[in-house]
């Protein structure tokens, strides 16, 4: 009779840990951002930035591909405060995910790094957030994780929309020649005798 009742015990905890697990500790990747744009979702909590727990659809992470020397700005307008921290590296959509809004991470399932570049104060935030001109200075993806930095627990859902303009700070290589072209033809100009 012990035994049966332990098996039972046991059989509902572990039923209880799978369905707790499978529900809340899932991080959502939302998104691929690359190229820029405006972009809209929600979270369902006003904190899960500020306590760094993404789980159950409280941080959404978006992803996008830069060139070295891009350059990032982000706005995002909503009914409260976000947070936002942008990674080089990509993160994956894991059961167990973790993340630190200012400082580098690794997803414990795929090891996957994320190193912090920049991201908002989340205690001193106003309604919506933004960051300007953020220089990537790697090639590769990068990660965006944005959520509610208010701190109260209220849940949600809580719609967002993010603008993200992401240019290229450095000339491309074929316009170089044709710029130098330009000045030296100026230059030249400039000396002939009238």
């Amino acid at each position: 009779m012990k035994f049966s009742s332990m098996k039972l015990i046991l059989a509902s905890l572990f039923i209880f840990t799978v369905l707790t697990i499978g529900t809340t500790a899932q991080a959502t990747i939302t998104g691929d951002v690359t190229g820029g744009g405006t972009f809209s979702d929600n979270i369902n909590s006003d904190n899960g930035w500020i306590t760094e727990s993404p789980a159950g659809n409280r941080v959404d992470f978006w992803t996008f591909t830069a060139q070295a020397n891009d350059v990032l700005s982000i706005d995002i307008t909503s009914q409260i405060d976000f947070g936002i921290s942008i990674y080089f590296g990509e993160v994956m959509d894991n059961l167990g995910f973790a993340f630190n809004n200012n400082g580098n991470f690794t997803d414990p399932t795929t090891s996957n790094v994320g190193t912090y570049i920049d991201g908002t104060n989340g205690l001193f935030g106003t309604v919506g957030s933004s960051l300007s001109n953020i220089s990537l200075a790697n090639a590769g993806i990068y990660t965006i994780a944005a959520g509610g930095d208010l701190g109260f627990g209220a849940s949600g859902p809580f719609s967002y929309s993010m603008d993200i303009g992401i240019t290229n700070a450095v000339p491309e290589a074929a316009t170089l020649p044709l710029l130098l072209g330009g000045m030296i033809s100026l230059m030249m100009m400039r000396r002939k005798p009238s």
